[in-house]
């Protein structure tokens, strides 16, 4: 997975592409851009930084390029909450699982699946011992 950190719009547009894989500039520019009042040479500005970090690839095909994503849309999301605990919660989920607690943001499906998780980690936790 690539390691640069990624600012929050790029960020927004590495998401963009994840879940509109083997896309052209011309309809980046269209379905993000337009949406977040970006001009396209800003979106062809900000993919080819995503290129030269090694999260978008690009191949010429009928004469236009194609990117694509370099990583998967969970290992996105995956490397978005690892770069928000490590650079403002300084490395503590206790902030982060606090808040869910105190604003009761977490719906049933989603408290089970966080129940699987932490039994998940105490069984390997368990295994390590």
């Amino acid at each position: 997975m690539p390691t640069p950190s990624l600012g929050e719009q790029e960020l927004a547009l590495l998401r963009y592409i994840t879940e509109h894989d083997d896309t052209t500039a011309g309809q980046v520019a269209a379905g993000f851009g337009e949406a977040n009042g970006l001009a396209r040479s800003t979106v062809e500005t900000m993919m080819e930084r995503l290129r030269k970090k090694g999260y978008l690839t690009r191949v010429r095909k009928a004469g236009v390029f194609r990117y694509t994503a370099t990583i998967a849309p969970r290992e996105l999301m995956t490397a978005i909450v690892q770069q928000f605990v490590e650079n403002t919660l300084a490395g503590s989920l206790t902030p982060f699982v606090h808040y869910f607690t105190q604003q009761n943001l977490l719906s049933a499906d989603e408290l089970r699946e966080l129940e699987r998780l932490v039994e998940k980690l105490q069984s390997s936790e368990a295994g390590d011992s």
